[in-house]
């Protein structure tokens, strides 16, 4: 294995479990598409703390965090949740929030958020293919539905965020979105999630992610490399290289996905080989990467 290199990370995507207090309908019933995408995914359904999350990253250079919601019933409540325990402890330093954006309570919804300052930015799953047991959205139809849009103005105006949640085949259906919004920084998340990982898939995804990083107010997340590309250099090196080499460093940041990914690698072993699929890059590059891209998106403070 190779040497840990020196930098200090954000991991700009993390989820918390609150069993005791939430409830996760996710949990409660068990999904098939999520057996689909990893046939041990429930081995991680229970109760995760931030101490859990913070034990599990202990042996690397964890600084900061943003903890992401994790489709709990009432995302108000888990928001308030995670602000509450930042509260006391320091951390999570951020959170990516959930949202609803055609419910008839999201303005409501939004001005709980604005209560609530560890709430940087929200997220709806839009997930959406022809097999089913890829569709972890509801619909497919968001980004065309007037009524959707429109809660989107409400995102807009309220200055946070937007995660985005679609597969690489989606991305042409949300340059309308993008540009429609050039003042709302869009998180594309997951890599631009490929579901075809053949060469003839990748030469797509590349193509796809090319043209979404015109767009100056995009910013790629790789959250989820493991579960999505695999856990050796050889498998993850090629797509993050890539998804570096055309949104660069300084519009690219790293995430652990724990407590999804920690079935599939420790904290560790997921650095490390990461830095190893790297190569050389710069130690601005990594810098960038691993941290400083997190800091400026989410508007977390110097060393927090």
């Amino acid at each position: 294995m190779n040497t840990l290199r020196d930098v200090d990370i954000v991991d700009a995507h993390q989820h918390f479990i609150n069993s005791t207090d939430l409830v996760y309908p996710w949990i409660e019933n068990r999904q098939p598409v999520l057996t689909a995408l990893l046939p041990n995914y429930y081995d991680a359904a229970h109760r995760y703390l931030p101490q859990d999350y913070w034990a599990d990253v202990a042996e690397v250079p964890v600084k900061a965090s943003i903890a992401c919601e994790f489709g709990a019933a009432d995302g108000v409540a888990e928001a308030t949740w995670v602000q509450q325990y930042a509260n006391r402890f320091g951390a999570p330093n951020a959170a990516i929030a959930a949202v609803q954006l055609d419910s008839p309570d999201l303005r409501d919804v939004l001005a709980r958020y604005r209560d609530l300052p560890i709430v940087r930015a929200v997220r709806q799953p839009l997930y959406w293919a022809a097999e089913p047991r890829r569709r972890l959205g509801a619909r497919g139809d968001y980004l065309s539905d007037p009524v959707w849009l429109r809660g989107f103005e409400h995102v807009a105006d309220a200055g946070l965020v937007w995660d985005l949640l679609v597969y690489d085949e989606q991305l042409p259906e949300t340059h309308d979105l993008i540009t429609s919004f050039p003042d709302t920084t869009f998180v594309l998340e997951a890599t631009g999630w490929p579901l075809d990982r053949t060469s003839d898939g990748f030469a797509r995804w590349d193509e796809r992610l090319q043209v979404v990083s015109e767009y100056p107010n995009v910013v790629l997340k790789l959250q989820g490399i493991a579960l999505i590309f695999g856990t050796s250099v050889d498998e993850i090196g090629p797509w993050i290289r890539k998804a570096i080499d055309i949104f660069r460093p300084e519009r690219c940041m790293f995430a652990s996905h724990y407590p999804i990914d920690h079935l599939l690698w420790d904290c560790q072993t997921m650095v490390q080989t990461i830095q190893a699929a790297l190569g050389d890059m710069s130690a601005k590059g990594e810098a960038d990467f691993f941290g400083e891209t997190a800091r400026r998106v989410y508007t977390l403070p110097d060393g927090g």
